[in-house]
């Protein structure tokens, strides 16, 4: 299993040498429209235009759509929730649906694969220490109402650097216990439920083992929560993040005024 959301790929593309603080605001924006369209040929448009984006950042598109099979049972789980749950006109075909609720089940799973797929770039293009410095930049006017902003960006940027590791983790131990003769597909549901017993305590010992593996390369590091962290270059907005934030504000304003 290869999950792209969360990793980081060093290259040269004009995305990845963008300001953080730009790309996460680009980001943010580009997930809020990804979530405001409301037309399923504008939403196909801006699925074009996320493509785009990922050739412009040199990334590879294979990967990036082989990365999104992990969140497919979400996709699926959603639009079905929507046909079966939204009222409207029935359809024949199918008991208790509606066809309202297979339109609005369509754009929840499309509004869904682009904001993926635009975080993904967005963690790909960006080293772990600038998502950390843009978002303490952005929580910056918290630490006047003393919020620890330092920790909470850490946090955040360790669970989405976390996510390919669990399900990294989590495929090793699958494969290792079917290696051994563990059957995890036939019989009932409750044989299966206990056939999951021998896969979750080898995760959780494999995820604590990496968190502490963590915990201390933090501390060789010098980390100390609540001490303020500097910097050895201190990275300032240049025309190009200047002329990316605009195009990028200008565009994304332009599909939610269509």
């Amino acid at each position: 299993m290869r999950l792209t959301l969360g990793q980081f790929l060093p290259g040269e593309s004009v995305v990845h040498l963008l300001d953080p603080r730009v790309k996460l605001l680009i980001t943010t924006l580009g997930i809020g429209t990804a979530f405001f369209v409301d037309n399923i040929g504008i939403l196909a448009t801006f699925s074009l235009l996320c493509i785009g984006l990922t050739f412009v950042a040199g990334l590879p598109f294979i990967r990036l759509v082989k990365g999104l099979k992990p969140f497919l049972w979400l996709f699926l789980f959603t639009a079905i929730l929507h046909v079966f749950m939204t009222p409207g006109d029935k359809i024949a075909w199918i008991p208790c649906a509606t066809r309202q609720g297979l339109t609005n089940g369509i754009y929840v799973g499309l509004r869904l694969v682009c904001a993926i797929w635009i975080s993904t770039i967005f963690t790909l293009t960006t080293s772990p220490s600038e998502m950390v410095r843009a978002m303490t930049w952005f929580m910056k006017p918290l630490k006047y109402v003393k919020v620890p902003v330092g920790e909470i960006a850490l946090a955040v940027m360790l669970a989405i650097r976390f996510i390919p590791v669990l399900f990294e983790e989590a495929d090793r131990t699958l494969k290792a216990q079917k290696a051994r003769g563990v059957d995890l597909e036939s019989g009932g549901l409750m044989k299966r439920i206990r056939s999951i017993i021998p896969i979750i305590i080898p995760l959780l010992r494999g995820v604590f083992r990496r968190t502490e593996d963590l915990a201390v390369a933090l501390a060789i590091k010098g980390y100390r929560p609540g001490q303020e962290r500097t910097s050895m270059k201190e990275r300032k907005l240049n025309y190009m993040d200047l002329l990316a934030l605009v195009i990028s504000s200008f565009v994304l304003c332009f599909f939610l005024y269509l």
